[in-house]
């Protein structure tokens, strides 16, 4: 996806990164392992003082993530 990169820093300093997924599609397929359809991939963050984060990652040939952040209602 044009506007997504996932990766992790690992212990020993390397980073991983997943990477050949142009689609929403090819993301959904590669973090989920499953052959259930699904409609997004949704990651959600908040912190302590009610920020949401949420990243949705439509599980089509959308090139595209949508980025949203939030101050929660309590």
């Amino acid at each position: 996806m044009k506007n997504l990169r996932i990766f992790a820093t690992l212990a020993d300093g390397h980073q991983l990164e997943l990477r050949d997924c142009p689609t929403g599609a090819d993301v959904v397929r590669a973090l989920l392992h499953t052959d259930r359809p699904a409609r997004a991939l949704v990651i959600e963050a908040s912190d302590k003082d009610g920020h949401v984060v949420r990243i949705v990652v439509p599980a089509d040939s959308s090139d595209t993530a949508k980025v949203s952040i939030a101050k929660e209602d309590r």
